[in-house]
């Protein structure tokens, strides 16, 4: 038997529940006892005392025996162990994320909603997906990173999901115009990620890095941060998002080489992936969120012992049905 639904139909549960399967017997040896019961003495025929006014003494012959078969069920209860339990608060082991988003110009490209029903561009689908993904993992504490030329610390890693939506709702993507801003410095990002993620004393560290470009700052390369990052063991989840470079042709893309960020996932543990639109950016966060689950014990409980009630019923209804027997409902010999 389910020891929840105990807990919440009866408000305790039973420890051994397999003393509860010796019920029926009790049962059935007190309706054969009362049945084979009869009188001390002899006669032809019982229905010839049928006009005979019975006593309260014969009246309560069989109380006794009640009160002993009554008594035995409260006592069998308590040779179940009884206890209330109390769901003591789950320990988790959560990780610790930093998102690090490309805030390049390029980023406003709007090849991630061809269709454009949304009318969202390549930043504003990644901020969707991963306000989405951040507000599954409420055990884990996320923060985040943008870059473009240079990075900034927008949020702290924090358990307040809500904090970190208002954080990333208003970051928008470098006009193509500010080319002292603009500038696709991965390296510099994820270092600034492997600084935060070093303080933090979490069993798993673990840093999503979302572009659509290839690094061009180069005072920090990607090859160097991954390895900064093998190094302090922090796993980088690199994901290439967007068509590409947009042509003037025929509207038309050139492909993005995004093999050294994929070089650098491999390098610390993680994995590189590529989203082409909102659909795939989803798939990929959703992979994600599989492959980094936190580490959550097994619920404990604090069980108080309910059996004296039970047996103290018990011994009560039993001491009754001897005290009866000996001074009240004493039988013929």
């Amino acid at each position: 038997m389910d020891r929840d639904w105990q807990n919440e139909t009866l408000g305790f549960s039973f420890a051994d529940t397999w003393v509860l399967s010796l019920l029926p017997l009790i049962l059935l040896l007190w309706w054969w006892r009362v049945r084979r019961r009869s009188a001390a003495l002899g006669f032809a025929s019982v229905a010839l005392l049928d006009p005979l006014p019975q006593s309260l003494r014969a009246r309560l012959a069989k109380l006794p025996l009640h009160l002993f078969a009554l008594g035995l069920l409260p006592v069998l209860m308590a040779l179940g162990r009884p206890q209330r339990l109390t769901r003591l608060p789950v320990h988790s082991v959560g990780v610790d994320i930093l998102l690090c988003l490309d805030i390049s110009s390029s980023m406003r490209e709007m090849d991630m909603d061809m269709d454009h029903k949304q009318g969202m561009n390549r930043l504003e689908v990644a901020k969707e997906v991963a306000t989405e993904f951040s507000s599954g993992r409420v055990d884990d504490r996320i923060g985040l990173v943008s870059f473009a030329r240079y990075p900034d610390l927008i949020c702290p890693m924090t358990l307040d999901k809500e904090a970190l939506k208002r954080f990333l709702e208003p970051i928008d993507a470098i006009q193509s115009g500010e080319e002292a801003e603009d500038g696709t410095g991965i390296g510099l990002g994820l270092a600034l990620c492997i600084q935060q993620l070093e303080k933090s004393k979490a069993k798993s560290r673990v840093v999503i890095l979302l572009t659509d470009g290839q690094e061009n700052v180069n005072e920090i390369t990607p090859q160097d941060a991954g390895k900064l990052a093998k190094d302090a063991g922090i796993r980088v989840y690199a994901i290439g998002v967007g068509l590409g470079v947009r042509l003037p042709l025929f509207n038309s893309y050139r492909k993005i080489d995004f093999s050294e960020i994929e070089k650098l996932a491999r390098l610390t543990g993680g994995e590189f992936y590529k989203a082409v639109d909102k659909d795939a950016l989803d798939s990929v966060f959703a992979r994600i969120d599989e492959l980094e689950k936190s580490e959550i014990e097994d619920p404990l409980y604090l069980a108080e012992e309910l059996y004296f009630p039970f047996l103290a019923l018990g011994a009560v209804f039993v001491f009754l049905s001897f005290l009866l027997r000996i001074v009240w409902t004493w039988e013929v010999p």
